[in-house]
């Protein structure tokens, strides 16, 4: 087992087992409030807690960082190539065109989904920000952080002594 006890040697875990580039990942662990230079083990358990939590329960669950639209805004402006290239990637493994794989998040089960129009807008209009796409800048945002989230839970569950002792 690869020895993972840092919050560095968790980025680059996820860096490596995934799609995401590496400041996209550390990009969501800064805005989850941790500091990739923190060595402290007990820092390391709570951002490994958070992100199986977000992993079993999702982002809209409330995690800091990606509650307020300010903060889910900046930050898929800040890593939309790299959202973009993951969602471009998922779509293209399900056989689904991104629009489509979009409106059909779970997120919009009990609403009316986004439009085509409007997804393709938030998506790739990278002029000025609009504020009737921010819903859809905030799923983005969530988008990557449950992904980035999944990698890391699912080496949680390949590892469940591991697992159990993080969990302590």
């Amino acid at each position: 087992m690869q020895s993972i006890t840092t919050i560095q040697s968790l980025i680059n875990y996820i860096k490596n087992n995934s799609s995401w580039s590496a400041a996209t990942v550390q990009n969501v662990v800064t805005s989850l409030g941790y500091n990739p230079k923190d060595q402290r083990l007990e820092s390391f358990r709570e951002l490994s807690g958070n992100l199986a939590d977000c992993s079993k329960h999702g982002a809209d669950g409330g995690f800091s960082g990606f509650c307020y639209h300010s903060e889910t805004i900046a930050f898929f402006i800040h890593n939309r190539r790299d959202i973009i290239k993951n969602m471009e990637l998922l779509a293209q493994e399900l056989g689904e065109d991104i629009i489509k794989m979009v409106q059909g998040f779970g997120v919009f089960r009990h609403t009316t989904p986004p439009s085509a129009g409007d997804v393709g807008k938030a998506l790739w209009d990278t002029g000025k920000v609009q504020e009737n796409l921010t819903e859809l800048y905030n799923v983005f945002s969530w988008y990557c952080l449950e992904e980035i989230a999944h990698t890391w839970y699912r080496y949680l569950e390949d590892n469940p002594a591991y697992y159990a002792e993080l969990s302590a």
